[in-house]
């Protein structure tokens, strides 16, 4: 069997400083005084953060990061910032409620450093509202500030190490040149970490940023130097070339994604990568694990699905279905009702049986690519992003045109024969039926993303693809402009988190005060 290559072995000696860390962190936290935190009210706020949660349908991973940037926007709110002063604090008491963080797991150390981080950053964003404006303010500040506080919660090192090792991998194997008609970006290198960030460890823009500002020692106190490189990085974001290098990350990271998800669950893993015979066990267990993980995952995600249309659906209907019936028909239709209601959670139901899980065939696909990653020598000329584009012609494009133009026509047609539809439910229908797909198509991408190679295609798989893309398509465009006003994430925080967290906080404050009165008898 196989030794490790350069690029392995780096990695290898990374994770083993990283683990000998953890473990003196760990013995040291085992005398340190942490927050303990009264729990009065902690089912309500459980409660409501679900319920938020449901209504904005992020990724499980970015929950706790958006959490945080809620608590500050409300601190914001007071034009002296008079909550901050002990940010860190009324924080992690929120978070331990809301369900984020055990009780009595936060030191007061880590508590001071969140305070700390908050000033550094408000003091900052107060100098940069004179200069900017304040969505770039909040940008460039509350997102990075967000990061910033989620890493003192949680422990990231582990994912910035594989982030290093893709990174690596990627600037080594891909021909810039050639991928890029002969002329790479001058930002390429800034370009491909956002890349292997945002597809490989599925980090949001807030996270990407602050690590970037770690990565080049950009400090929120330099004012001048954080502006021009926050400048920079908005740059890379929008830049054409971002969406390419992504694309070609993400067709080729299924195997890097199982060998996270293996050093996620193996401590072990510095020492399996010393020979090729030690590291392909563990990295067995990752895929069956992965493929498991994929399938429980999608499941959550058609439920959270289906919690977010029925909440969606219902404030609608009660908005504008129900008293559009109720003028123009003088009653409720209830027919298309009741099909605006449950067709779109069906629908999703069933798009979750045609979701199988990759083949045998996927399995020895990864087992060759991750031992040509790390235990064959580290290529000298690069090798990705050499073979030409596939490009179809006009014709297909045309005839995909109509085919949108034919399911949205014939499902219309049925709906309007057998369902007594109008116009205003035909359009709440497509609505939510778009959104679903796009919903669907979302969650099939994490089997996509453990596969090797060109999607695998059944009959079940073409006929659904032939239905439902139509639909996928207009879903992209509506997901894109909910995900940029969501309506009921700010009827959620303005109407009930920023009355129901107010009444919590004095109620805690209250407690206190009680609980200091009984200790002065």
């Amino acid at each position: 069997m196989r030794e490790p290559n350069l690029l392995a072995r780096q990695f290898a000696d990374q994770l083993r400083a990283i683990n000998d860390t953890k473990k003196r962190e760990q013995s040291a936290l085992e005398t340190v005084e942490k927050l303990h935190v009264s729990t009065a009210g902690a089912g309500l706020t459980f409660l409501y953060e679900s319920l938020r949660n449901a209504s904005e349908n992020a990724d499980e991973k970015l929950l706790l990061e958006r959490a945080v940037r809620r608590f500050f926007k409300r601190a914001y709110l007071t034009p002296d910032n008079s909550s901050l002063h002990d940010a860190g604090t009324e924080l992690v008491t929120e978070l331990t409620l809301a369900g984020y963080l055990e009780n009595d797991s936060i030191p007061l150390a880590v508590i001071d450093s969140i305070s700390t981080i908050a000033r550094t950053y408000s003091i900052t964003r107060k100098k940069l509202l004179e200069r900017f404006p304040r969505d770039t303010v909040e940008r460039w500040t509350l997102e990075p500030m967000s990061a910033a506080i989620e890493a003192q919660l949680r422990d990231h090192r582990l994912g910035l190490a594989f982030t290093d090792l893709a990174y690596n991998y990627f600037l080594s194997a891909i021909d810039a040149t050639k991928f890029f008609g002969g002329k790479k970006p001058a930002s390429y290198e800034a370009i491909l970490f956002v890349a292997v960030s945002s597809v490989l460890t599925k980090n949001d823009s807030a996270a990407i940023r602050f690590n970037l500002l770690s990565r080049y020692q950009i400090s929120p106190s330099r004012a001048v130097d954080f502006a021009k490189f926050n400048t920079q990085i908005d740059q890379v974001f929008t830049s054409p070339a971002l969406e390419r290098v992504k694309h070609l990350v993400d067709r080729h990271g299924a195997p890097l994604r199982i060998l996270l998800r293996s050093m996620n669950s193996n401590d072990k893993l510095a020492d399996h990568l010393a020979s090729e015979k030690a590291f392909l066990g563990p990295y067995d267990s990752a895929i069956s694990e992965s493929y498991t993980s994929v399938s429980e995952s999608i499941s959550r995600g058609i439920v959270r699905s289906v919690i977010f249309l029925i909440i969606t659906k219902f404030i609608i209907g009660i908005a504008i279905e129900v008293p559009y019936d109720l003028i123009v028909n003088n009653h409720i239709v209830w027919i298309a009702l009741a099909v605006n209601l449950l067709a779109p959670p069906l629908y999703m139901i069933a798009l979750r049986l045609t979701l199988l899980m990759p083949s045998a065939e996927n399995t020895r696909a990864l087992h060759r690519e991750i031992t040509r990653i790390l235990f064959e020598p580290v290529p000298t000329k690069p090798f990705l992003g050499v073979r030409p584009k596939r490009k179809f012609g006009a014709g297909y494009n045309i005839a995909y045109t109509l085919a949108i133009i034919a399911v949205f026509c014939g499902f219309g047609y049925l709906l309007v024969q057998y369902a007594q539809f109008e116009w205003i439910h035909l359009g709440i229908f497509f609505f939510f039926i778009s959104t679903a797909s796009f919903l669907g198509f979302r969650l099939s991408r994490a089997i996509r993303e453990i596969e090797v190679g060109e999607e695998a295609q059944t009959s079940v798989t073409m006929l659904r693809d032939f239905l439902y893309m139509p639909f996928v398509a207009v879903g992209r465009r509506i997901s894109e402009t909910y995900a940029q006003f969501n309506i009921i994430s700010r009827f959620l925080d303005m109407f009930v988190e920023l009355p129901l967290k107010t009444v919590l906080g004095f109620v805690r404050q209250w407690g206190s005060f009680l609980s200091a009165k009984k200790d002065s008898f």
